[in-house]
């Protein structure tokens, strides 16, 4: 054999060698360096993105069934999740035995917005009235319809293991006012 072709060899060997070395002192700097990295960001704190409510979703305390007694009356108010955008309630007014009233609520998020839709099966020709969100604090929701007859403002104030719905406006031109006070039925 050529002693040239050795020697070539030797030079290809070499090189190989130089390249690995290379390629092996690369790879422990990039450990390292990954390493220092990850150490250094250990102490710091990873953002948690948190997903803020909806204006329905900041509704959910008046999820449940609520109670109330005045004058020999009792009232009854279920709310319900309907779906993914609205929740639903049946109320009911009874003397006794009999019920004197009954009222279905939906609250039904609407884009940004929250709106309060109500139907009496006896008023309205048993049409639904919409009632816009005009206030939402953490325990408390204000909605407002001024074109309707009575009443034009539907509150519902939430305290505790209570409820307080409020209707108010001008009737037979005057300012009225209805409370009803309510307790969760546990």
């Amino acid at each position: 054999m050529d002693a040239g072709f050795f020697s070539e060899s030797g030079n290809l060997f070499a090189f190989l060698r130089f390249k690995i070395g290379c390629m092996k002192r690369s790879l422990l700097v990039f450990a390292i360096v990954l390493t220092v990295y990850s150490c250094g960001n250990s102490e710091k704190e990873v953002p948690v993105i948190e997903r803020t409510k909806s204006k329905l979703e900041k509704a959910d305390w008046l999820l449940g069934a609520w109670v109330g007694e005045s004058g020999g009356a009792r009232m009854t108010e279920t709310w319900v999740k309907y779906g993914n955008n609205s929740y639903k309630a049946e109320t009911y007014l009874m003397f006794g035995t009999d019920t004197v009233f009954r009222e279905y609520s939906r609250l039904n998020k609407a884009g940004s917005s929250l709106h309060c839709i109500i139907t009496i099966p006896d008023q309205n020709d048993a049409k639904p009235v919409v009632f816009k969100l005009s206030k939402q604090e953490d325990d408390l929701l204000v909605f407002e319809n001024h074109e309707h007859d009575f009443p034009q403002v539907i509150v519902y104030q939430h305290k505790g293991d209570s409820v307080i719905a409020e209707i108010s406006g001008n009737q037979d031109g005057k300012f009225a006012t209805e409370r009803f006070a309510m307790a969760r039925v546990k």
